[in-house]
């Protein structure tokens, strides 16, 4: 009897660590629902948007323009999206994620800059070529 305890007590312990490393998987981008994209997307867009008005009002652009409106805001929803992505990984709280995902909407290009500088960055930390 003792011998099975002992037995049994080993095999839990050994298989604990694959308990822990199923419940903190890793999400992929399908694993979340159309509210949250929706959501970002929105706070993303808004960003943009927002980013657009601000170049009309300072005249770099005109506000009859469909195509600065369409590019700001395609290019507003990637930065977006890519800035989610990011705060997931990280793990940061969802209200700070819808934050950041707004800020970057509104950068737009520059957000799209900066994550590109971090990538490099990394990969260069990481040893890739």
């Amino acid at each position: 009897m003792h011998r099975l305890v002992v037995t049994l007590l080993i095999s839990v312990h050994l298989l604990l660590p694959f308990a822990v490393w199923a419940q903190v998987r890793l999400k992929d981008p399908l694993d979340y629902s159309l509210k949250t994209y929706g959501l970002m997307l929105g706070v993303a867009l808004l960003g943009g948007f927002v980013g657009w008005y601000g170049k009309v009002r300072k005249g770099i652009i005109p506000a009859w323009s469909v195509f600065h409106l369409m590019g700001e805001m395609m290019t507003s929803a990637l930065a977006g999206l890519l800035c989610f992505w990011i705060c997931e990984w990280w793990g940061a709280p969802l209200l700070l994620t819808a934050a950041f995902t707004g800020v970057a909407g509104h950068m737009g290009t520059k957000a799209i800059a900066v994550f590109e500088e971090w990538a490099a960055e990394r990969a260069k930390r990481m040893g890739s070529p």
